[in-house]
């Protein structure tokens, strides 16, 4: 279950010298705009103090990536996109609660990793929604292939044939997205993994199919 991908490599053919100079400058870019963003915050940050910090002219910046928001989804897919797209392709053989944790904590473990850059990430990123960006299309991927996981599940008889696949990853984001929030909000010192699972057990719970045997009804007296 592919997820986006900047640049994929063709068979690995070696870079000439150009094109090594133009990703090493990215590169920095990028770390630069990393450091300041979780040091200060995306709103205080300027492209200019990026340029400084990655030692590259303000005009070669801007020749890399338009604004803030670029560099910001550039990082997130980087990072957040390789990271699910790793756990895309590990999917225990489980039940769906299950792999649905597997994907969504492999978001969690990053973030774990630089909680400063998680707090603009989940602060900023949902407000990022343009066509000239991709999170709309990692998130449209993302659901897909969560919703995959569900349909899966639909066919071994583990969720009702009739629940709307998308509409219940969307539901179950939702309360994921909520916890990350009490979390990087600063509300809890870490995301709690156990409440987390119950509240997602919650909304499954009632869309698993009914047991073959009808439970009798008690006859009124």
């Amino acid at each position: 279950m592919p997820l986006l991908k900047r640049g994929a490599n063709v068979a690995a053919a070696p870079l000439g010298r150009r094109e090594r100079n133009k990703r090493d400058k990215m590169e920095r870019i990028e770390q630069a705009a990393r450091e300041l963003f979780s040091r200060q915050g995306f709103e205080a940050t300027t492209i200019r103090q990026i340029a400084e910090r990655a030692d590259i002219g303000l005009g070669t910046v801007f020749s890399y990536t338009a604004n803030k928001n670029d560099l910001l989804v550039l990082i997130f897919q980087d990072e957040v996109g390789r990271a699910v797209e790793r756990a895309f392709a590990s999917v225990p053989d489980r039940p769906l609660l299950d792999r649905v944790l597997h994907v969504l904590g492999a978001i969690v473990k990053h973030h774990r990793g630089s909680p400063g850059l998680a707090r603009v990430f989940v602060k900023e990123t949902p407000f990022i929604n343009d066509s000239r960006h991709g999170i709309t299309d990692f998130m449209r991927l993302l659901f897909t292939g969560l919703a995959e996981l569900v349909e899966m599940a639909q066919k071994r008889g583990e969720i009702a044939a009739d629940v709307p696949a998308t509409a219940l990853v969307r539901n179950l984001f939702g309360i994921f997205f909520q916890h990350m929030q009490i979390w990087l909000g600063g509300q809890t010192d870490d995301l709690d993994e156990a409440e987390l699972r119950r509240a997602l057990e919650l909304q499954l719970r009632g869309l698993r199919l009914a047991p073959k045997r009808g439970v009798p009804t008690r006859k009124r007296r």
